[in-house]
This record gives structure tokens, sequence and C-alpha cells, in this order.
């Protein structure tokens, strides 16, 4: 399964073994942008529409390596056959059935208040930034946002820094990781566990923004399954 990072302008494809071994994702600086607000569903509704999924069975188990495969008897292979006819099939979970979508969005340009405004009006806890053609700055939450408020965020403590005027890219923390919506929510959520991100961008074949996965959205769709992330 490979995910896509967004880094210093490049949009690189990552398989997800060298995500989850990669340190967790640093504070940087993003770019300006601005972009057009578009209406979504309340937390609420988009909660109900996750329980409601009917899940696809079939889920590809991870096959050993070559290396790894060792001869075996005729009575080995037999009795592997039977055990494997035992197993339960578990279901493809994939992102397109629990990400929230469309998304609500703001001009990466745009300042702090005016994001804390957004998310209090549309009653959200995470806005995706978008640069003004359209492509992904970033994902800023309403925790970076209380701390800056509270003053023991990382920009509310460096002196001449002007909260109310300070652009919201400035909280976007870098590299972006996303997924794209064929991708299995169990990888997701092994992702953003192993990066320390609380939200992940779905998006298409060519980098558009699809949907929002929130780690809200995992444990929902994960819990309503009765699955653990490592199955």
């Amino acid at each position: 399964m490979v995910f896509a990072i967004y880094e210093q302008g490049l949009r690189i494809h990552t398989p997800k073994e060298q995500l989850l071994a990669r340190p967790a994702i640093r504070q940087a600086q993003a770019v300006s942008a601005s972009r057009r607000l578009v209406d979504h569903k309340g937390d609420s509704e988009h909660n109900q529409d996750i329980s409601n999924q009917t899940w696809i069975y079939g889920y590809p188990e991870q096959q050993p390596n070559e290396k790894e495969q060792q001869p075996q008897s005729k009575a080995m292979q037999a009795y592997a056959e039977v055990e494997q006819s035992k197993k339960k099939q578990v279901p493809l979970l994939p992102a397109l059935q629990i990400m929230r979508s469309p998304v609500i969005t703001l001009p990466a340009k745009a300042s702090l208040n005016e994001a804390w405004k957004l998310m209090q009006q549309e009653h959200i806890h995470y806005l995706v930034l978008l640069d003004e053609v359209g492509d992904l700055v970033g994902v800023i939450d309403d925790r970076e946002l209380l701390k800056e408020a509270a003053g023991v965020g990382e920009l509310s403590k460096q002196e001449g820094v002007d909260l109310a005027t300070t652009q919201a890219s400035k909280l976007v923390k870098a590299p972006l990781v996303t997924a794209t919506e064929e991708t299995d929510i169990r990888d997701i959520a092994r992702v953003m566990l192993a990066q320390k991100v609380r939200a992940m961008p779905i998006v298409d074949t060519e980098g558009a923004l699809q949907g929002l996965v929130t780690r809200s959205d995992l444990m929902l769709g994960l819990a309503n399954q009765n699955l653990e992330i490592w199955t």
C-alpha cells in the first residue's frame, strides 16, 4: 500500500512500511494560499453514515517473501490449505466509506482568528488549507489553535507574533501524508499512529482533495466491524 507525502512542493509516493518507520512529523512553515469554502455534513450525520456502511469482504492477506517461503511436504500443504479455509474473511475497509466529504477548507493565507471562527461556526476540529490553485498545503486542528490562544503554543512563544493576523499556514506540520479512497483504513490507522497525526487528507490520482479521515472516523469504522488495527 502506497501513500503520498507532500514536502517542499513535491508529491512523493511512499510505501507504507517506510512511513511506519519514519520519525514523527515536524513543525514547519507552509506557503500562502486561497480557496473557496464548501458545504459539508455535520459530525453526527457523518458518524451515522459510517455506522450504516456495508463492507466488502475478501481483504487479501499479506504474502510472504520468496526468501521466507520454505519447501513443504504434500501433507503439510494440505494441512495449511484446510486451516486457511477455516479462517474468517477479513472485510475490505476503504477510506471512501468513512471519509468526510466535501471537506471544509480555508485559504492558507487566512489568519488564525479566521480559522478558529470557521471551526466554531461549522463545529469541526480540523481544517484543510489549500493554495490559490487548490493544491493541498496542510491540515490544522483546534488543539493547536487552543495552545496558541493559551500562550503555550510554538507561535505564541515567539516575540513580535500577533496571533490575530498570523497566517493559519504557520501551524501546518510537514511533511503532509495523504492516502487514496481505496486505501484500507487499517493501513491509514497504522500510518497515522506512526506519524502522530490526527487527520489525513484523501486525494485522487491527480492529488486533488476528495475527503478527510480523522481519528474518530477510524475508531468508529473499526469499532463497527469489531476489528483491531493490527489484523
